[in-house]
């Protein structure tokens, strides 16, 4: 299978790092409009060896090959508007798309509208449009849906993600207001450059996914305060600062089933995990101890969705119209 991925940054070395331990995968091109990537091969950005051959670009006109089909890798921007045009654009090649932008999770949430236009632009085209990830895309929807199927009755659906930051790169601990003093941190959530962008959809499409219907949708953001020093090798926070989000999303529902949501992710954060509870009959609940890495797992569900993706109809195709089973009221 033929790969051209758009987006030369952290995911996608992830991912190029997964590609050699996937038979028949072939990385024919790659595209990304940063200047300083431009004209430089894979391995050279990346630092990954065996990617001497392809070129980075910065349009996909310059690495499709006619007569070749190609599944199309799309890693760049978590917000619709900003990609809209871009996608329209892919959907014209006719080949199946894989995105990791957070907000296509659940594109109908906040832009309904640019929603059905992609999503008809998919059917008329043929093309398989699906989002996924590791969060938005699996450990937070994707998985409560699944779990949701053993369950003869549910009450509430709580989903508990706790994730250490100290590790992770750059953007991600700037995203999360390293070093930030509470105001600025309010001020920017305000602005939407705080928090995790997707946590809303994760909500929705869980609901969506159980038919359910949304009443209420609530979703805050405060700051994780330290308590005492701490050094990463991108921020050096001192106590009372900002060192990360504590990001929630409740949704109350017509049929009285409520959804929480709640992610934690921050520097030194402590009892990591991914969890979910639910209230039902039988109560059960799921624990990943430690909490699931978000870069590599990313990587990893979007290289294992490669083979099935050509399987799936033409569309935007969103958890709910998954073939998997999930509790129904």
């Amino acid at each position: 299978m033929n790969i051209i991925i758009i987006g030369v940054g952290e995911i996608a070395k992830k991912f190029l790092e997964g590609a050699k331990y996937k038979k028949n995968l072939k990385i024919k091109g790659a595209i990304d409009i940063a200047e300083n990537k431009k004209g430089k091969t894979v391995s050279e950005v990346t630092g990954i060896s065996g990617y001497e051959d392809v070129v980075i670009e910065d349009n996909i006109e310059k690495v499709i090959r006619k007569n070749e089909e190609h599944i199309i890798v799309h890693l760049t921007k978590s917000h619709i508007p900003d990609i809209k045009e871009d996608l329209l654009k892919l959907i014209e090649y006719g080949f199946p798309i894989i995105t990791t932008s957070e907000e296509m999770t659940d594109p109908y949430l906040k832009y309904p509208e640019i929603a059905e236009e992609i999503d008809k632009k998919c059917k008329q085209k043929g093309v398989t449009l699906l989002p996924t990830g590791i969060n938005p895309g699996f450990l937070m929807d994707f998985l409560p849906v699944f779990f949701s199927s053993v369950f003869r009755k549910i009450e509430k659906i709580e989903v508990i993600r706790i994730n250490n930051a100290s590790k992770r790169r750059y953007p991600l601990q700037k995203k999360i207001g390293s070093g930030l003093s509470r105001e600025e941190f309010y001020e920017k959530w305000k602005r939407g450059e705080m928090g995790h962008v997707g946590l809303a959809e994760s909500g929705s499409i869980i609901a969506r996914t159980l038919g359910l219907r949304i009443k209420e949708l609530e979703e805050t953001c405060d700051p994780k305060i330290a308590k005492e020093n701490i050094k990463t090798e991108f921020f050096d926070v001192k106590p009372g600062e900002c060192c990360g989000i504590l990001h929630r999303v409740n949704i109350k529902t017509e049929e009285n089933i409520e959804i929480n949501l709640f992610l934690e992710m921050s520097l030194d954060a402590e009892n990591t995990r991914d969890e979910v509870i639910v209230l039902g009959e039988p109560p059960l609940s799921i624990r990943i101890e430690g909490s699931t890495p978000g870069d590599e797992a990313t990587a990893n569900v979007v290289l294992n969705w490669i083979s099935k993706v050509k399987k799936l109809p033409p569309g935007v195709i969103t958890i709910d119209k998954l073939p998997l089973p999930s509790y129904w009221i």
